[in-house]
């Protein structure tokens, strides 16, 4: 990685500013030839409008517009309440919508909208005012008792009790997170409920270092919603999926979590938090802390934890260019055998390199494409979804470097894959039981809220 390449990834950044919200693309597993996602969707959660549940330590604008309410800034505090998210002009029928969203190739629409924001309030007081590890400090119960009942209700209309957490990336808005937020759950069948995470970006390609420092600066209050969600909600599990900056706070909150229960096993503790799935796709994390984690235990705790990698990433390009060292979400040429060995252990950690499908329809800067590229956004939900092994996902194994990657005739095998997975037909492979797969000849050119 040079610095002029990193240099070359700023125009990219800028572009990005001002672009529209819409429906991601039909992930290419779930179009009208692979399995339907909406299968499971009950009556209650069918229709153009999608609510997730939020949680923030944003500041508060408290504007007119939704998409103006929470600010840039921080507060100690963690906020909780809902955002509705509407997709399609007007009411959208629920058939044509479900049309449209497996329709084969489609584009980023129809649009998505933030309709409402329901702010049910601040959960805690500042945890400045509390110095016990684990208290985030003074509870207010009523606010803490409706957004758990929300949480249960939604799960039990869905008719499932998998709980889904979101956590952003640098430079981001809360209206283009909702976008994001709603488009997966939406393909997750609605089934469960989805939380979005909401640190204080600044929502500004300038303002690099002063999201670093906000990320890093929510780790303690992501750690206590960690622990709240565990112990208070009837979810089932816990699943967290984590894009770019916000993978260090997702890790690292699970890290300090396994360092407080450093005497127990990690499958107990992993039992106490229901902790399911850990996804980080392009994470901008650097490597030694991911080693760090990894060496305390850390990745045991989760069911599994996932990586998506890509050697397109030019935004990682330049955040290592910033930061001096190499980043965990960066091209397996930068992360040599050799700087990737500790994960050869038992690591509980599987590596995707994403190259074989950005390669083919990937965007310019490479780094979104967890939901802007139809063969990711397949993996990654499924990964989500089912804990499915990735050679029963549709991928293969590339075994000189490792990691497991998309073939050229990943579309079809993808389809076949959720289709025999989310129809049933298959179980959930963990760690502790992985799916008996043979595998394929690798595609050489694939390239507490206190209880």
């Amino acid at each position: 990685m040079t610095r002029l390449r990193a240099i070359a990834a700023l125009p990219a950044l800028l572009a990005l500013a001002g672009c529209g919200n819409s429906l991601m693309p039909t992930p290419v597993g779930l179009d009208a030839r692979g399995a339907d996602p909406f299968a499971v969707t009950t009556d209650a959660c069918r229709g153009s409008q999608v609510r997730v549940f939020v949680a923030s330590n944003r500041s508060v604008n408290g504007g007119s517009r939704p998409a103006e309410y929470f600010g840039n800034d921080r507060d100690q505090r963690l906020r909780v309440g809902t955002l509705d998210v509407r997709i399609g002009h007007g009411h959208l029928p629920w058939d044509r919508l479900a049309e449209v969203s497996r329709q084969d190739g489609r584009d980023g629409s129809p649009p998505i909208e933030l309709a409402k924001v329901d702010d049910f309030g601040p959960v805690w007081s500042a945890s400045v005012e509390s110095r016990a590890v684990g208290n985030p400090g003074g509870v207010d119960a009523a606010v803490r008792d409706r957004f758990t009942e929300a949480v249960d209700r939604a799960l039990a209309e869905s008719g499932s009790r998998e709980l889904y957490i979101f956590v952003h990336g640098f430079n981001t808005s809360v209206d283009e997170n909702a976008a994001v937020s709603a488009s997966m759950f939406h393909y997750l069948g609605r089934a469960g409920a989805f939380i979005q995470f909401e640190w204080p970006s600044r929502d500004s390609v300038w303002s690099y270092q002063a999201d670093k420092a906000a990320a890093s600066a929510s780790i303690r209050t992501f750690r206590h919603m960690l622990q709240y969600l565990g112990t208070r909600t009837r979810a089932e599990r816990v699943h967290v999926i984590a894009h770019s900056a916000g993978a260090p706070i997702a890790m690292s909150a699970i890290h300090e979590l396994r360092l407080m229960r450093a005497m127990e096993p990690a499958a107990k503790v992993r039992e106490a938090l229901r902790l399911g799935r850990l996804v980080m796709v392009a994470p901008d994390m650097d490597l030694d802390d991911f080693r760090d984690c990894v060496a305390d235990g850390a990745t045991e705790v989760p069911e599994r934890t996932t990586l998506y990698v890509s050697s397109r990433d030019k935004a990682l390009d330049f955040s290592a260019w910033m930061a001096g060292f190499a980043r965990l979400g960066q091209p397996m040429q930068e992360l040599t055998p050799k700087r990737v060995e500790f994960l050869e252990d038992d690591a509980n950690v599987d590596v995707v390199d994403v190259v074989g499908a950005e390669d083919r329809v990937g965007s310019w800067l490479g780094h979104s494409y967890f939901h802007e590229d139809p063969w990711v956004s397949t993996d990654v939900l499924l990964t989500l979804a089912t804990g499915a092994h990735p050679l029963d996902r549709g991928l293969q194994r590339d075994g000189e470097r490792k990691v497991f990657a998309f073939g050229k005739q990943y579309p079809d095998r993808a389809r076949a894959a959720a289709i025999k997975i989310l129809n049933g037909k298959q179980p959930a492979a963990t760690a502790a039981t992985p799916a008996a797969a043979p595998a394929p000849a690798p595609d050489r050119a694939a390239g507490g809220i206190a209880p």
